[in-house]
């Protein structure tokens, strides 16, 4: 196994425990398991959700020696460049059926797009229905215990979506999990609304109204074996409970309306979440907190995984609740997202906010400065 751990430029030993592995580290072992049977034949499916791009340029590089070596790879990806990259077919799936291929040089960004949702994309920002206002969630010189000698500080108003960017490890998850109380703070304030507020434990955000859609929806945001209405109501089970015990019709009438509201796709409430493709698996996470009227919502990489549809419906819901007065924080790895989504950007470099991004500023180019720790006025001018 060491050799193939090598191969996918993996720094553990195959004795390290799985468990103590990190997301983007247990997906690259999953492929390695792969490689390890000599498979003629590999299905792929979303193999760069949890990488790096580092991680997934090795991994494109692999599959192209794969191929070389005749070994067929079904690659099934949401990721759009790779498939462009090393595709030499794409075929599309849209509501369970095969709507269309496409080979050589047909593949395009825009055309995969039109075939995935059956019309072309417009443009992802929605402008807001309103200015912000000056209240929302005030992060004020917090210490998260991943950067125990960092201060944080940053501000996402009512009305707003503040993008969260950054590499991975620069501790956005862990700023996230720091807010909603699952690794309390070392030091700092969190302010409602200009209140301070104590927040020690996940129960203190939610009973503030600050939720978390977290990153790893599956293990984290979902109890995959129960019912789409069992998990909407869970968090909040007293308010549908009747003498110490669950009201159901209560809670299939509570899921109904997150249901329709958010459009989730399935033949009956009673489906478990395991069941669910990703997309709708987030709207039922969503679906949990909107039926607790939040008034804040930290969306911690929110599309991963997703088709591009359902992502366009999860922006859109997004917008809807920030101009309805929610605060809204969305952390995102993909700079498209982040880019084309946000109304402001936040960037974090190793633990520290590095800079704030207006709309007129967002570029890759600055996002990317302030990513690796460099400030904006070391940027080269186009025509240098």
């Amino acid at each position: 196994m060491a050799p193939l751990l090598e191969r996918l430029g993996m720094n553990v030993r195959p004795s390290d425990p799985l468990a103590k592995l990190s997301i983007a580290q247990r997906q690259m072992v999953e492929i390695a398991k792969a490689l390890s049977l000599d498979a003629r034949i590999i299905i792929m499916d979303e193999p760069t959700s949890s990488l790096t791009l580092k991680e997934t340029d090795r991994l494109l590089e692999v599959i192209a020696d794969l191929r070389r070596d005749g070994v067929s790879i079904i690659y099934i990806s949401h990721r759009l460049d790779e498939v462009k990259t090393i595709a030499d077919r794409v075929v599309a799936l849209r509501d369970g059926q095969r709507v269309g291929e496409l080979t050589g040089e047909d593949i395009t960004h825009d055309a995969m797009i039109r075939l995935m949702i059956g019309r072309n994309l417009k443009s992802v920002y929605i402008p807001p229905a309103h200015a912000p206002r000056e209240t929302g969630v005030e992060v004020d010189r917090l210490v998260t215990p991943a950067y125990p000698d960092r201060e944080v500080s940053l501000t996402f108003r009512r009305g707003e979506i503040l993008g969260l960017a950054g590499l991975i490890g620069s501790g956005r998850t862990e700023l996230a999990h720091a807010i909603f109380g699952v690794d309390p703070a070392h030091s700092g304030r969190i302010l409602l609304d200009g209140e301070e507020i104590a927040i020690h434990r996940p129960a203190d955000a939610i009973a503030r109204g600050i939720y978390l859609a977290p990153e790893d929806r599956k293990r984290a945001g979902l109890l995959l074996d129960l019912a789409i209405d069992q998990n909407i109501t869970l968090a909040d089970l007293r308010s549908y409970a009747r003498h110490g015990l669950p009201d159901r019709a209560a809670e299939r009438r509570a899921a109904e309306i997150q249901r329709e509201a958010l459009a989730i796709k399935t033949p009956t409430l009673a489906t478990h979440a395991i069941n669910l493709s990703g997309g709708n698996q987030q709207k039922v996470v969503l679906g949990k907190w909107l039926s607790m009227r939040p008034k804040a919502v930290i969306f911690d990489e929110p599309t991963r995984g997703i088709d591009v549809g359902a992502k366009s419906e999860i922006y859109a819901i997004m917008r809807r609740l920030a101009d309805e007065g929610v605060a809204i924080l969305m952390i995102s790895s993909d700079m498209e997202e982040v880019i084309g989504v946000s109304d402001r950007i936040a960037v974090m470099h190793e633990g520290r906010i590095s800079g704030f991004l207006e709309r007129p500023q967002f570029t890759e180019h600055n996002v990317m400065l302030l990513a690796v720790g460099r400030p904006l006025e070391e940027s080269v001018p186009e025509n240098a």
